[in-house]
């Protein structure tokens, strides 16, 4: 039997969340405009950058055709160790035939996010509004890889124009990840973590939701459906439909979730499914009603956990081993299963565990915030072996769920 030394090299207990990206800046303008840390410059005009809603920070014309041409500044921001990072936010224009850009244009307005890296001796245009329909949300994805390096970021939002385009903007986000992660919430109805998701086209909501160890939402019932529009439609900033997890790529008119659930629940607006255009994707609009549609238009992440995920690092004999679990229900016991031996199916005291041919089993850990971590040494005799392992996690509502198995070559 493998020793391992029972697991009881607890050398390290740490804390992974939901919310897996380095933030290097984080705004959502509840507390003024400008917030702490930020500065509202003005090269001509009085009225500048304010706070309206009191969730977002808004710039309108000035009176009287007075030119305007004001930025509203953020703190400095350190990406002197970032690898790669991203700006996001969300937006929308109003009277943008007062914008130079528009085709019926009626006016010299223009919105530009800008970077600076020398204290705005000089700025970079990264984004130039090119809205031509009124009231349509936006959610870029910006690329700052160009100003990784440096510790002294300054974006800006600048306004300029002389007539009455109007443009405000909030959940202004600099991380590392591509799709932000905006909100994070457990139902209690099931213990289920969940997260709300920056806009993206499908596919990238899908690939995050996995990196996270889970789905897009897979929807039960109907309290399930109201609480997801109830929880996550009031975050500001948010106004584009929700993606779900249900498709019918494989059959056309045979819906399945993405994370293999079956339910016979479905809430589709009035004429919907109607595969116009090849229409294989759904999302909940923000009445809780779905649509089906292309996997390729924006819309809003909704991710599920529904098992606990593990992550072994690194599987090196000789050295520690670090178990990470999370994505479980606050509150819940875990144990975990590792062998040596293969990948099973085993009997253990919890119940059949498919991926592991039982050798040790932990003790039971109390967890508070649904993640755990431990380390533990590997001996160097193992070097050209594989580890097996999964993790039985006890719910406080006496659900019992297991994690995704893991098979590691141990180097």
């Amino acid at each position: 039997m493998l020793s391992f030394r029972a697991l009881a090299t607890l050398s390290c207990l740490m804390t992974s969340t939901l919310l897996a990206q380095t933030t290097y800046l984080s705004e959502d303008f509840t507390n003024g405009v400008p917030p702490a840390g930020w500065s509202n410059t003005l090269s001509s005009g009085t009225m500048g950058w304010h706070q309206a809603a009191g969730t977002r920070a808004w710039h309108e014309d000035e009176a009287g055709g007075i030119t305007c041409d004001s930025y509203l500044i953020s703190p400095v921001i350190d990406l002197s160790t970032a690898t790669v990072a991203y700006l996001h936010f969300a937006g929308e224009t109003y009277f943008s035939s007062y914008m130079a850009n528009h085709p019926n244009a009626f006016g010299d307005g223009v919105s530009t996010i800008e970077v600076t890296t020398d204290g705005g001796v000089s700025w970079t245009v990264i984004w130039t509004d090119t809205t031509t329909v009124d009231n349509t949300p936006y959610a870029p994805n910006l690329g700052l890889n160009a100003f990784i390096g440096s510790a002294t970021v300054n974006i800006s939002m600048h306004y300029y124009g002389t007539y009455a385009h109007e443009w405000w903007v909030d959940y202004f986000i600099v991380d590392d990840t591509p799709v932000p992660t905006l909100s994070t919430a457990t139902n209690p109805n099931n213990g289920h973590p969940y997260a709300l998701l920056g806009a993206s086209d499908l596919a990238a909501a899908e690939a995050v939701a996995q990196d996270m160890g889970g789905h897009l939402v897979s929807i039960t019932d109907l309290s399930e459906n109201d609480w997801i529009r109830t929880q996550f439609s009031s975050v500001s900033g948010v106004s584009n439909d929700f993606w779900l997890g249900y498709n019918d790529v494989q059959s056309e008119g045979n819906f399945v979730w993405s994370n293999g659930e079956v339910t016979n629940y479905e809430n589709w607006n009035t004429g919907e499914p109607n595969n116009a255009g090849n229409e294989d994707y759904v999302q909940m609009t923000t009445t809780g009603k779905w649509n089906d549609t292309t996997g390729t238009v924006m819309g809003h992440g909704i991710v599920e956990i529904s098992e606990p995920s593990l992550q072994i690092t690194p599987m090196v004999a000789g050295q520690l081993a670090t178990f990470d679990t999370a994505s479980f229900p606050a509150g819940s016991r875990l144990a975990y299963v590792v062998s040596i031996n293969g990948p099973g199916p085993s009997n253990t005291p919890f119940g059949l565990v498919l991926e592991v041919d039982l050798d040790i089993i932990s003790p039971i850990f109390q967890d508070s915030d649904g993640s755990h971590s431990i380390s533990t040494y590997i001996p160097g005799s193992l070097g050209g072996r594989t580890l097996y392992s999964q993790v039985v996690v006890f719910e406080p509502d006496g659900d019992v769920t297991i994690s995704n198995p893991i098979a590691i070559p141990i180097n």
